[in-house]
C-alpha cells in the first residue's frame, strides 16, 4: 500500500514529484517510479527496491536539482528547520 509506504519517507525531495507514485516490475525488479512535478515535464524517477540502497534519495535529488534548480532544491531542504 502506497500509503503506507509514504509513512517512513521523511526527505523534503519528495515534494517535488507527485504524490502518488508507481509500483512497476521492469525486467523482474520491482521499483517505485516518481513522476517529476515540473510543470509540462514527463521525466520520472525509477528505484529499484531489490538494492541496498533501496530507499536512498540521491537520484532524486539530483533530478530536482537539475530540473528545478539548485536554489529550489536548497529552500526545500530549509524547511526542515
Amino acid at each position: 500500500n502506497a500509503e503506507q509506504l509514504k509513512k517512513g519517507w521523511s526527505s523534503p525531495v519528495y515534494a517535488f514529484f507527485e504524490p502518488v507514485l508507481s509500483i512497476e516490475y521492469t525486467g523482474g525488479r520491482h521499483s517505485h517510479v516518481f513522476k517529476c512535478m515540473a510543470k509540462g515535464h514527463k521525466q520520472h524517477v525509477r528505484r529499484y527496491l531489490d538494492k541496498g540502497d533501496a530507499k536512498s534519495t540521491g537520484n532524486m535529488a539530483k533530478h530536482a536539482k537539475a530540473c528545478w534548480g539548485e536554489a529550489a532544491y536548497q529552500a526545500a531542504q530549509g524547511s526542515l528547520s
